[in-house]
């Protein structure tokens, strides 16, 4: 008998939902076969048969399940799968599904402080029936239970209290920018892009390529050409306080829509064409719009590209995501007028972009070169070559050096 577990899906989810079966009790499967279908706080996964058997699955469709719950077996034979069924029937073992659903509930890390913090006994919430409980679920109850006094927090109306329950998705969120917080001791840097080139560029690409694209894309672009010369902001934290370095950039970008926020990744940034990258977000944004990701969309990101360029916004100072030491954000596009050497007043284009980065591992001087270095690839975007079928930019080193870029246009507000 081989055990079916729920694997670890990603880093901020500690429970999921299994949401449907694509096989039937009794069913022949073959390894790489379709068994499940569970869906974490951002994206569905399939899940797939890593050995040949036949069936049996132990927990029913929908469900909350937590990594490594065992929720199926798999028998060499038919006679050994109807053997299980009667051993179960005759003698329900402790810790059997059936009992772990009825009489044990599994909590998360915030459902347990907050159940603590209000003094909700365990046995109370095991009459959730529920086999993963969250923090919406705690905050259920205490909204459900009779008010004594006053009431704590939220909006009153007509005697009533009300609350807000953040989605799954906006769940997640908090529990990532709650990690960071509390373990990466960030420090951030800004610099002031003039974009006029690079806003020309995109407007003829858009037109020669039929694709979207934009500063954002374009950010993306330079990104991906830059963890030769940086890869201190590319690494990935360990346990062991060491770093791994990285071999190629993957660039997480924050997309929302409206249905919560997401950073889906372009890997391998440095080997795709604008176009490439412009059709990628594209799909992305619509995958949000239907809240469509599959786990293999969100994971894998060394660099985190935050996108705040609405109009209005001036910058930015986003989190630097667990598991990597930068994130760059993009401020809005806003225009103003500059002495010209010989005294003339014109007018430019600009935005800030930033950097947040893992003070650990990275120190001021090497963000502000980062910046620079950034800054100079946008302001001559030629140089990220000819986004054309075939084309593929140009390595890293063909990019301009930022010498010369002016250090007073660069603001931090970390140590140096």
């Amino acid at each position: 008998m081989i055990d079916i577990e729920v694997p670890k899906l990603n880093n901020n989810d500690t429970a999921y939902v299994l949401v449907e079966w694509l096989a039937e009790d009794g069913q022949q499967l073959k390894e790489g076969d379709p068994v499940v279908v569970v869906e974490t706080s951002k994206a569905t996964e399939e899940l797939y048969c890593e050995h040949d058997g036949i069936l049996q699955r132990l927990v029913a469709a929908p469900a909350d399940c937590a990594q490594g719950d065992v929720i199926a077996h798999l028998f060499a034979s038919e006679a050994d799968r109807q053997e299980f069924l009667a051993s179960r029937l005759a003698d329900p073992t402790p810790g059997s599904v059936d009992e772990v659903v009825e009489g044990r509930a599994t909590l998360t890390e915030p459902a347990r402080l907050l159940a603590e913090q209000h003094g909700i006994e365990p046995a109370t919430l095991s009459r959730l029936g529920l086999r993963v409980v969250r923090e919406a679920d705690v905050r259920r109850l205490l909204s459900e239970a009779p008010q004594s006094g006053g009431t704590q927090g939220g909006e009153t109306q007509g005697g009533e209290t009300k609350t807000h329950t953040p989605n799954r998705a906006q769940r997640a969120v908090a529990a990532a920018v709650s990690k960071s917080h509390q373990e990466i001791p960030a420090a951030f840097t800004a610099v002031v892009v003039t974009v006029d080139s690079a806003m020309a560029t995109a407007r003829e690409l858009s037109e020669r390529t039929g694709a979207l694209v934009g500063l954002s894309e374009l950010l993306v672009a330079v990104l991906g050409r830059l963890p030769a010369r940086f890869p201190l902001c590319y690494g990935t934290p360990t346990a062991e306080g060491t770093l791994l370095l990285p071999e190629a950039a993957h660039v997480g970008v924050t997309v929302d829509v409206g249905r919560g926020l997401f950073a889906p990744v372009v890997k391998d940034a440095g080997e795709r064409t604008l176009d490439e990258i412009a059709g990628l977000l594209m799909d992305y944004r619509i995958k949000a719009m239907r809240e469509a990701f599959e786990t293999a969309d969100l994971n894998g990101a060394n660099i985190l590209l935050s996108l705040n360029n609405n109009d209005d916004v001036l910058l930015a100072q986003p989190i630097v995501f667990p598991g990597q030491t930068c994130a760059v954000s993009l401020g809005g596009t806003r225009h103003e007028a500059v002495f010209t050497a010989d005294g003339a007043v014109i007018p430019r284009s600009v935005a800030i972009v930033g950097l947040a980065y893992d003070h650990r591992f990275v120190n001021g001087s090497t963000a502000v070169e980062f910046l620079k270095a950034i800054k100079a690839a946008l302001e001559s975007p030629a140089a990220l070559g000819d986004p054309s079928v075939s084309g593929r930019g140009v390595p890293a080193a063909a990019l301009p050096s930022p010498a010369g870029v002016r250090g007073e246009e660069g603001v931090d507000v970390g140590d140096r």
